[in-house]
């Protein structure tokens, strides 16, 4: 049995932040990682800010493009433009970007342990058990804390008796060749991506992913879009190579225990309007982090003590997430009909202008833009329906 100070489950970005940092002040950590390599598998449109990009010191090597624009498409055709001046995004090559958090944490002094899948976790008096999969071959590693990282589909939280997330969705994509795409893409329509939205987003001159997102039957609804882009001529086609991942809409009910947090998309901190998990978890990591080390400081890994955590991220990101959620439900009662209404009333309005230069404007926090765009919809509230309740 191997003994550690912190035991890491999962090796995505969110994992490996949370292993550079506990590393760097000096704690004995190791990352269990069920993929072979660090990147491998991972269903994600790799979009991240530039606030995100300049906070974390994201590697130029991992950037593909950068984006300061974006064509908003209705069920219709019709679409909305949408420019800054300056840069609102980089593209990641996912890849690059997981190893590159993963080599820093190496450096720091983290350990990593491969195809090491996490079956089953268990708090002691003096620590936690860790009982994993490597190759066939069953191990137990033991810790003082352990920190639940390694994606939305860990049964781990619930084993624990934190709940469950109950409300997400199910991503579809893959890369295809593009014919001249250069800006982003989102498609709104319920018949393409119901209560969602699909994507197209260029890696290269001839390269983008396409995706989007879906509750039933993914694979045919991205396979449908596919073959729309195709007939428009913006893509080659092509059969698909599709992978899938699945994205929580609501954060789990509790995220941490005696001698355990959950960190990421496990404790669902994703942005519920589009999917983005990468920088609340990052910010979540950090957080996790600071909170790992005052237990340490104080020799105390108390439920008690250990909810300071879920407190600080709820703090910074919980009103965020409940605006994202409602606006979600909202967006649900649309019809294709109602959307292309509000294209239009957004359009003739200038809406969408007024809103690229409101001081609520934000890559990564959309809640009081979401209540300011929802004023200037107030006219036209019918189009939604009834009230939603939370």
């Amino acid at each position: 049995m191997d003994y550690y100070d912190v035991l890491i489950i999962g090796g995505g970005p969110v994992g490996s932040r949370v292993a550079c940092k506990l590393a760097g002040l000096g704690y004995k950590a190791a990352v269990l990682e069920k993929h072979e390599g660090i990147g491998d598998h991972v269903c994600c449109t790799g979009i991240i800010s530039r606030e995100c990009g300049e906070l974390f010191d994201i590697p130029q090597a991992c950037i593909l493009e950068a984006a300061n624009s974006a064509r908003l498409f209705a069920p219709s055709g019709e679409f909305l433009s949408i420019r800054k001046d300056e840069v609102q995004a980089y593209i990641l090559d996912r890849a690059a970007f997981d190893a590159s958090l993963a080599e820093k944490a190496e450096k720091q002094g983290a350990e990593y342990l491969l195809a090491a899948c996490a079956k089953d976790i268990s708090i002691r008096d003096e620590g936690v058990e860790v009982r994993v999969d490597q190759r066939g071959e069953a191990l137990t590693f033991r810790g003082k804390v352990a920190i639940i990282a390694n994606g939305f589909a860990s049964g781990l939280p619930q084993k624990l008796g934190l709940g469950q997330i109950k409300d997400f969705i199910i991503g579809a994509q893959t890369e295809v060749e593009t014919n001249g795409i250069s800006e982003i893409e989102v498609h709104f329509s319920q018949r393409i991506a119901r209560g969602f939205f699909a994507w197209l987003v260029p890696l290269s001159q001839h390269r983008a992913r396409a995706g989007l997102f879906s509750r039933e039957s993914p694979g045919n609804c991205l396979r449908d879009f596919l073959a729309q882009l195709a007939a428009q001529g913006k893509i080659s086609p092509a059969e698909p190579g599709i992978i899938y991942g699945g994205i929580p809409l609501r954060p789990l009910p509790r995220t941490y225990d005696e001698r355990v947090l959950v960190v990421g998309d496990a404790a669902g901190q994703v942005k519920p309007t589009t999917g983005g998990g990468i920088y609340y978890g990052l910010l979540c990591a950090d957080m996790a982090a600071e909170a790992i080390h005052e237990a340490f400081s104080l020799n105390d890994f108390s439920k008690r003590q250990l909810a300071q955590y879920e407190k600080l991220w709820k703090e910074k990101l919980g009103r965020e997430l409940q605006i994202g959620y409602f606006a979600r439900r909202l967006y649900n009662r649309l019809s294709d009909r109602g959307i292309n209404k509000i294209f239009d009333i957004v359009r003739e309005n200038n809406i969408h202008d007024a809103l690229l230069d409101s001081p609520h404007f934000s890559f990564d926090r959309h809640g009081e833009l979401v209540l300011e765009g929802l004023k200037h919809l107030a006219p036209w509230r019918h189009l939604f329906g009834k009230k939603v309740r939370d």
